[in-house]
């Protein structure tokens, strides 16, 4: 494992471009950031403990942690994982994060974006991506999983696990604007035989082909509320199709008593949050100051168009 402390938000070097590989190159790039989370090195052990091709991974962590907080000494010897350290109090939230990890891409592949408190199922790689291939056999030419992973309880054991698939909805809005999803099991999911398409995108888990990380979809002007519909948004218009696994493929902690939200340490962040509410309104309402952070392949009124017509069949 490489550990990188840096004083500024450069991180690392970026891997240098390499000519992309065929068919069979089944490598991954994986994204966490990791905010005062103590599950972070148990999530890590278990993605590379399950994963059939490990060191296939290349894993990049942005921990943004308190000066106490140490990594076991068993993390140090998984396979091309790099985590770099970042003081809490100098994060700037989720998405500040997830931009700075997106610029250490490279020629791999695939891309995995988590947060970091996970567990995952045995052979969990070969299971994305065989959906992946699926999808492209079927003729979608930038097929993108996602979705609300079932739960799990950190410190609890198995049996404890959520045991469904699951569809993203809306659940809330704020100011008149999405800013929140839920999702409920998808009712006979075991008798599917593909994944499912989708109207929304969780950013807990997002597997795609590595042109993904060059469309920038991840908005570090978003603080947090509204970022998972800004970017499904973003990634419809830049010509991804999202859709849901139809299968398990890990599970995500929702209770927070292992972690402490950016929130929670960050008296100010209303203030961004503020910003961010305003920012959302101009992506959704096409203004001409966030058109260029939209793709060319659809409209963002075609996105609405799309997700209606499924509401009005599913009435």
């Amino acid at each position: 494992m490489t550990t990188a402390r840096t004083s500024k938000p450069g991180l690392l070097a970026r891997p240098e471009r390499q000519p992309v590989h065929g068919d069979g190159d089944r490598r991954i790039f994986v994204q966490i950031p990791a905010y005062l989370d103590a599950d972070l090195p148990y999530t890590l052990l278990d993605l590379y403990r399950t994963a059939t091709r490990p060191e296939l991974l290349r894993t990049v962590v942005l921990w943004q942690k308190a000066t106490s907080e140490t990594m076991p000494a068993k993390v140090h010897g998984l396979p091309n994982l790099t985590v770099v350290e970042w003081p809490s109090e100098l994060s700037q939230g989720p998405n500040w994060a997830r931009e700075l990890l997106r610029a250490q891409r490279g020629d791999e592949p695939f891309t995995l974006l988590l947060d970091s408190h996970h567990r995952f199922v045995p052979g969990w790689d070969d299971l994305v991506i065989g959906m992946h291939d699926s999808l492209r056999l079927a003729g979608i030419e930038k097929p993108l999983l996602t979705t609300y992973l079932p739960s799990f309880v950190p410190g609890k054991g198995p049996e404890l696990r959520g045991s469904d698939v699951h569809r993203i909805y809306p659940l809330q809005r704020e100011d008149g604007i999405l800013t929140r999803l839920t999702s409920y099991p998808i009712h006979g999911w075991r008798a599917l035989d593909a994944p499912i398409s989708a109207d929304y995108l969780s950013l807990h888990f997002v597997f795609a082909g590595g042109e993904f990380n060059e469309t920038a979809v991840i908005d570090p002007d978003v603080y947090f509320f509204g970022d998972e519909i800004a970017a499904g948004l973003r990634a419809y218009t830049h010509g991804w199709d999202m859709f849901h696994p139809h299968r398990i493929i890990g599970w995500h902690a929702y209770s927070r008593s292992a972690r402490q939200p950016h929130w929670d340490t960050h008296p100010d962040w209303y203030v961004a949050h503020r910003k961010s509410l305003e920012h959302l309104r101009a992506l959704f309402t096409d203004s001409p100051q966030t058109r260029h952070l939209l793709g060319g392949r659809r409209t963002v009124a075609e996105y609405e168009s799309f997700i209606m017509q499924k509401l009005v069949k599913a009435s």
